[in-house]
C-alpha cells in the first residue's frame, strides 16, 4: 500500500540524512554496467535510454526518469540505441532507535527507504538544475560544502517526492500535435528565457530529435524557428506600444545581444527594428492596422486561410496537406506565433518574409504522420477473448503485427516473428539468425505507433496503459516460470499447438543435457555460479539470473552455504573474494565479459587455492549470453553448459 504525499514527506523529514554523494556515468550504445548499491540511492536517467534490472525486475528507462533504489540492490544498466547518461545520488538515512507508533505504522504500510520506485518528472528542468548543482558541489571538499550540499539535496528530494505523487506527464502519451501544443504553451510562458532545442525537449520530457520531428510533421518548421517568430512578434508589440530602447526590448524577449536581436528581426521582417518603429510613427497606424504596409507582401503561393475545406489550395491548381496536422493546434497559439497566413480576406496580412514563411513548395508537400493506420482492410481480422489476471482481453484471432519489448525469444519459439522489439533483444546472440527485418523500437511509443501493431506483448506494467492506447496489450510478468510463459503466450497468440510442441522438444533436450552434465558431477559434489572474475567483491547467484539455467533447469546441486545465505526472493548475494572458499563448489561457473575479460585464477592467491581451480573445473561463461532468459536462449545455454563440461572432461583426461 502506497503512502500519501504528506506521509511520504513526513518519513523523509524524520530521517537523518548524511553522507550524500553524487556521481555521473555515461555508457555508449550497447554498453552495459552492473553494480551493487552500498547505500540508499537515486538513479537519475538524464539522457538516452536503457534497460535497467533492479532486484529481479526489468525497467525500460528513457531520459528524465528517476529511480529510488534501496541499499544492497543489484543494478544492471544496458544502454539503448541512444546510449545513456545517468547520475547516482547516494545517501544514508538514519531513522533513529525509537520511533513513534504512527511512524512505525507508516513504515509497515510502505517503507520509502527500502523500496524501488520511480518518478517521471512533469517539471524536469527544476530537478535537473538542482541535480547539476549537487554534482558540482560533490566535486568540492566536503568539509566546505557539506551543509550546502545537504540543503540542495532536500530541495531536490522535495521535488522528486512531489512529482512522484503527481504521476507521469501527459507528454509521454501525447500525439505529435498535442506535444507541439504543449511546447508552444511552454514557450509562451518562458520566451524571455534562454533556450536551446535540448532545453525545450527537457521541458516537455521528450528527446530533442523526436520533438524536432513532431514540429516538422505538424508545422513544417522546427521549434527554435517557432520560438524566434514568437519573440519577433513580441518585439513588434513592444516597438509599437512603448518607447523602450532596443537593448531593453531585446533582453525582454530573450536576446542579451542587441546586435543579434536586430539581425534576427531584419531576417524575419525584412527591415530593422529601428526602421519598423519609424514607419509606424510616420504613418501613425497601430500595429494591427499598419503591418500590411510595413512588412513583405503576402506570398502568391497560397490563398489566404479561410475556415473551409480548401484553405490550402494552390493558386496555380495544386494542393498540399500542410495544415492537416497544424489545425489540431489551437488557433490562438498559431496566431500568437504568426503561424497562420491570415483571416478570410484578400487583404490578409502575411507576417513574415518568404524565408520564414510556413509554406512548402508544391514539389515538396509535408509528409503524412508515419504512425497513421494502414488502410489495408485485409489486415482486419476477427477477434477472440483471452483470460488475463486483470480480466478478459480482446485480441486478434491470428495477430500478424505483434510488437514486444521483452519477449522476442518467446515469440520466435512459437513461430511468431514480431515486427518490433527492443534493440537489446535484437542483439541476443542466441537469436541473431532469426531477427532480420524486425524493427528496433527501443521502448519508443512513436516507433511502435509507426509499426501499426495489432497486438502488443509487454513485461513492463508501467507501460501497459500507454501501450493499450496503441493496440490490444497483454501484460506478462517477466519473472514467471519459462514454461508457464510459453503456455500463456501460446494461448494469447493462438499458438497452443506450437507451445506444446516447443515444450516437448525442450524437455527432451533438457533431459539429454542433464544426462551429459550428470556424468561429470560425482555424488556429493556441488556447483557454484559467480559473476565478476578476480575482484575484491563479486556476485554469487542462486537459481535466478545467471544461475537460472545452471541450478534452475539443469538442477546442478548448490553449495550448502549458498542455499543458506541467498534469499530465494532475491536470488543473488555480493560477497568478498576473501570468503569465496566458503561458497565455492567443486565446479565453478564464472560469468565475465567474454569480449574483454579473462582471468588467471590458478596464480591468484585466493582463487588458486580452490579445489575447482586446481582440478581445472572453473568455467568462464559469457555473462551477456547468460543474461537472457527466453526459451530459445535457455535452451542454448543448456547445450553450451553440456558442451563445456564434455570438452573439459576430455581435456582433463588428456592431461
Amino acid at each position: 500500500m502506497m503512502l500519501r504525499l504528506d506521509e511520504h514527506i513526513r518519513l523523509w523529514d524524520m530521517a537523518r540524512i548524511r553522507h550524500i554523494e553524487v556521481r555521473k556515468i555515461t555508457l555508449k550504445p550497447g554498453e552495459r554496467d552492473s553494480f551493487t548499491f552500498r547505500s540508499g540511492s537515486f538513479l537519475c536517467i538524464s539522457k538516452g535510454n536503457a534497460l535497467i534490472i533492479l532486484n529481479r525486475r526489468t525497467y525500460s528507462a528513457n531520459n528524465l526518469q528517476i529511480f529510488h533504489v534501496p541499499n544492497k540492490s543489484y543494478c544492471e544498466v544496458n544502454a539503448g540505441v541512444e546510449g545513456v547518461e545517468y547520475n547516482i545520488v547516494d545517501y544514508e538515512a538514519d531513522l533513529g532507535e525509537s520511533l513513534s507508533h504512527d511512524l512505525l505504522s507508516l513504515l509497515d504500510k510502505w517503507n520509502p527507504f527500502d523500496s524501488v520506485y520511480y518518478a517521471v518528472p512533469y517539471q524536469p528542468v527544476i530537478l535537473y538544475d538542482l541535480l547539476a548543482n549537487m554534482l558540482e558541489l560533490s566535486k568540492l571538499p566536503q568539509q566546505a560544502v557539506s551543509l550546502q550540499l545537504k540543503g540542495v539535496f532536500y530541495q531536490w528530494l522535495s521535488q522528486v517526492i512531489e512529482q512522484y505523487h503527481s504521476g507521469p506527464p501527459s507528454s509521454l502519451t501525447a500525439s505529435p500535435a498535442d506535444l507541439v501544443t504543449m511546447t508552444l504553451e511552454y514557450m509562451l510562458k518562458h520566451y524571455s528565457e534562454p533556450h536551446t532545442l535540448d532545453t525545450l525537449a527537457l521541458a516537455v520530457n521528450r528527446s530533442p530529435g523526436y520533438l524536432s520531428n513532431c514540429f516538422k510533421q505538424v508545422l513544417n518548421r522546427g521549434p527554435i524557428d517557432c520560438l524566434i517568430r514568437l519573440r519577433i512578434n513580441k518585439a513588434c508589440a513592444l516597438l509599437a506600444e512603448t518607447k523602450l530602447p532596443l537593448r531593453t526590448i531585446a533582453a525582454a524577449i530573450g536576446y542579451q545581444d542587441t546586435y543579434y536581436f536586430s539581425n534576427a528581426f531584419k531576417k524575419h521582417k525584412g527591415i530593422s527594428p529601428q526602421r519598423y518603429r519609424k514607419l509606424l510613427e510616420e504613418e501613425d497606424v497601430t500595429l494591427s492596422a499598419g503591418r500590411n504596409s510595413i512588412v513583405a507582401p503576402e506570398q502568391s503561393c497560397y490563398i489566404p486561410i479561410c475556415d473551409n475545406e480548401n484553405h490550402c489550395q494552390y493558386r496555380n491548381g495544386g494542393s498540399t496537406n500542410m495544415f492537416k496536422h497544424s489545425m489540431k493546434v489551437p488557433t490562438s497559439l498559431l496566431l500568437a506565433f504568426g503561424l497562420l497566413l491570415g483571416g478570410c480576406s484578400t487583404n490578409a496580412v502575411n507576417d513574415a518574409t518568404p524565408s520564414a514563411s510556413l509554406s512548402a513548395s508544391p514539389s515538396q508537400p509535408v509528409p503524412e504522420a508515419t504512425g497513421s493506420a494502414s488502410s489495408d482492410t485485409s489486415s482486419q481480422s476477427s477477434t477472440r477473448l483471452v483470460a488475463t489476471p486483470s480480466g478478459e482481453l480482446e485480441v486478434p484471432t491470428d495477430p500478424q503485427r505483434v510488437v514486444t519489448d521483452f519477449y522476442l525469444g518467446y515469440l520466435l519459439a512459437l513461430n511468431v516473428k514480431p515486427v518490433g522489439t527492443n534493440r537489446m533483444f535484437l542483439e541476443n546472440p542466441y537469436l541473431e539468425d532469426q531477427v532480420a527485418g524486425i524493427v528496433d523500437i527501443s521502448d519508443n511509443l512513436e516507433a511502435i505507433v509507426a509499426l501499426n501493431p495489432d497486438l502488443i506483448v509487454t513485461g513492463d506494467a508501467n507501460k501497459y496503459e500507454a501501450y493499450s492506447k496503441i493496440a490490444p496489450t497483454f501484460f506478462l510478468e517477466n519473472n514467471s516460470n519459462v514454461r508457464e510463459q510459453v503456455e500463456k503466450l501460446g494461448e494469447v497468440l493462438g499458438k497452443q499447438s506450437e507451445a506444446s510442441a516447443w515444450l516437448s522438444m525442450f524437455e527432451e533436450k533438457l533431459a539429454r543435457a542433464k544426462e551429459r552434465v550428470g556424468a561429470h558431477i560425482k555424488e556429493g559434489e556441488t556447483v557454484t555460479v559467480f559473476d565478476g572474475g578476480i575482484l575484491k567483491e563479486i556476485t554469487l547467484y542462486g537459481s535466478a539470473y545467471t544461475g537460472k539455467t545452471i541450478h534452475g533447469e539443469l538442477g546442478m546441486p548448490m553449495n550448502e552455504n549458498v542455499i543458506q545465505n541467498i534469499d530465494p526472493k532475491v536470488g543473488w548475494l555480493s560477497v568478498s573474494s576473501e570468503v569465496v572458499d566458503k561458497y565455492a563448489g567443486d565446479h565453478i561457473f564464472m560469468a565475465v565479459n567474454a569480449k574483454t575479460e579473462t582471468f588467471d585464477y590458478a596464480n591468484d592467491s585466493i582463487w588458486g587455492t580452490l579445489p575447482a581451480v586446481k582440478n581445472n573445473e572453473l568455467y568462464e561463461i559469457d555473462g551477456y549470453r547468460f543474461y537472457f532468459s527466453d526459451p530459445i536462449s535457455v535452451m542454448g545455454q543448456i547445450e553450451d553448459i553440456a558442451d563445456m563440461m564434455d570438452e573439459r572432461a576430455q581435456a582433463n583426461a588428456a592431461r
